[in-house]
């Protein structure tokens, strides 16, 4: 896997062995704590599904992400988004879609264009900007 967001939904079959929920991700990124050079970040999908504002929350996240860019970029992360729900294509292969609990949302405010690397796996580079 490339450096940089890799969404990938549970099923797939090489997931990193260090696993972090979205919370505790999201926490530590703003405290600017290090992370494993490859880890696996669970719960971005039931976040988004739980939420009383989806905009919101999504928005929250992008700007923690692309406020912490330099920090992912200088550490060359790869990252793995979990997603436990069913990805697909969206009106395009840049917006995957989530099936969550038999509710549909897009990742799109989240993290933006992604690219398409597999029929279940996208990638984004760690800064959402570039």
């Amino acid at each position: 896997m490339d450096i940089g967001f890799n969404i990938i939904e549970g099923r797939y079959p090489r997931i990193f062995k260090e696993k972090i929920s979205i919370i505790q991700f999201l926490k530590d990124l703003t405290d600017s704590k290090r992370f494993p050079r490859d880890f696996a970040v669970y719960g971005l999908d039931s976040l988004l599904y739980y939420s009383q504002d989806r905009e919101e929350i999504a928005k929250y996240v992008w700007n923690i992400l692309r406020d912490q860019a330099n920090q992912l970029v200088a550490r060359s992360y790869i990252i793995q988004f979990i997603i436990n729900g069913n990805l697909k294509v969206g009106e395009s292969d840049e917006k995957p879609i989530v099936v969550y609990k038999n509710e549909e949302f897009s990742l799109y405010p989240v993290i933006g264009r992604v690219k398409r690397l597999d029929i279940k796996h996208f990638y984004v580079p760690l800064n959402l900007l570039s």
